[in-house]
């Protein structure tokens, strides 16, 4: 089967939790004897990379650069100040040929529109020459509309993926063949909202990224401290550790948007707490869970999926997770689920009491000092970790659903 990528994001993008599960599933795919290929443009989710070409010659693979034909030139009008044929790279990574486009032109600017036009261009030379059995897309720019349409236009089916909320209006789904989510939670809320019927499948981790030896293990570890990852439950907990509890030492793993965050939070000083560690943001979440002996994930925002937790269940390590979104079912019994107080979303600004933080403190404090339980917990993570997020289990189930795809069903439930 072929099956062509195309999206309207930087298919090397390392921030974006989309641009990484679909770039694992499309290695996978092609290692299973699909041949693959993908089309994106140079647009990252959050900080793009200060040098471009830096940061695609450390993919560490050959790239051909060059420029749209003269035909396509001479077939767009562009806007003055813009250059004459915006390159393009293309190189191979994980197996899967890459086209990205080189420009990142500004939202609803005429540098944008000439930009969505050399796009498709491409994609209407992929589709002729590649002529793919599937295309595979996500996101909610219009010209990822125009390119599902296209390819219904050459009966090629349009599989789109969602990956988070925010697509709740059916037109998303207008070109649309089939759909499917990076949670069977995901689906779930999709089909109460919408009707919207869609296959939940556990999102691609790839295990050589997040296995991490387990003898240097000594921290509780806290991930992105922003709010919608309950940056302030995490404040009021680090807070009662620190005053009760110094033999356990924190880590709090940053990324670039919430770097000195916590120091931020007024009413607390975390400089009184010598074996609170920051670290900055690692490639590879191996990094991190190294150090890693129990992993806190009191996410105040509905998790769609909660990779990082599913991360730590690879590792052994026993995730503490909120009741919010698909965390519960992304452990499946390990770990353990713990409340959050119900006034607080990511909007809050008001930290939580040292009653409403208690049943956190006391998890990680049984976890801690109970040997024999802990072993126990991980254990357990690791059995879930076997049977739900093994890579051979993810891969053929994805394999299996992308495989039996046909002409379009029908995507919504009927009016009751």
């Amino acid at each position: 089967m072929r099956i062509l990528l195309a999206v309207h994001n930087a298919y090397t993008d390392h921030t974006s939790g989309a641009a990484h599960s679909i770039r694992i599933l499309m290695q996978w795919l092609q290692r299973s004897g699909h041949d693959c290929r993908a089309l994106a443009t140079a647009r990252f989710d959050g900080k793009p990379p200060d040098d471009l070409n830096a940061h695609l010659s450390q993919l560490g693979v050959p790239l051909r650069r060059s420029s749209p034909s003269k035909a396509f030139v001479r077939g767009v009008r562009k806007p003055a100040n813009m250059v004459v044929g915006c390159p393009t790279v293309d190189f191979a990574l994980g197996g899967v040929p890459v086209t990205m486009l080189l420009t990142r032109a500004r939202a609803s600017s005429p540098a944008e529109r000439y930009e969505m036009e050399q796009f498709l261009y491409i994609l209407d030379e992929v589709l002729r020459e590649f002529q793919p059995d599937l295309l595979l897309t996500y996101g909610a720019h219009a010209l990822i509309q125009e390119t599902m349409r296209r390819a219904r236009a050459r009966q090629i089916t349009t599989v789109f993926t969602v990956r988070n909320y925010g697509y709740d209006d059916r037109r998303y789904f207008e070109h649309v063949d089939h759909v499917f989510t990076c949670s069977p939670y995901l689906s779930e809320v999709y089909r109460q909202q919408i009707g919207l019927l869609s296959a939940g499948l556990e999102s691609p981790i790839e295990w050589s990224e997040v296995e991490a030896p387990d003898d240097m293990r000594r921290f509780v570890t806290f991930v992105n401290p922003i709010p919608q990852k309950g940056a302030l439950l995490f404040a009021r907990l680090a807070d009662m550790l620190g005053s009760r509890r110094p033999d356990i030492p924190i880590l709090v793993v940053q990324s670039a948007a919430s770097a000195g965050g916590l120091n931020a939070i007024q009413g607390l000083d975390f400089g009184r707490y010598p074996h609170i560690m920051a670290a900055p943001a690692t490639p590879r979440p191996a990094d991190f869970f190294a150090l890693t002996k129990i992993l806190l994930v009191p996410s105040v925002f509905r998790e769609p999926f909660g990779r990082v937790a599913a991360e730590a269940l690879i590792n052994g390590v026993p995730p503490l997770v909120s009741d919010r979104g698909a965390l519960p079912e992304t452990v499946r019994g390990a770990g353990r689920v713990l409340p959050l107080p119900s006034w607080m979303t990511e909007f809050t600004t008001e930290l939580p009491t040292v009653e409403e933080a208690q049943p956190w403190f006391d998890a990680v404090c049984d976890l801690w000092d109970d040997e024999r339980g802990y072993a126990t917990a991980s254990e357990q993570a690791r059995a879930v970790a076997r049977r739900r997020y093994d890579e051979a289990v993810v891969r053929q189930a994805y394999v299996d659903y992308l495989g039996a795809l046909g002409p379009s069903e029908t995507l919504f439930e009927a009016p009751t």
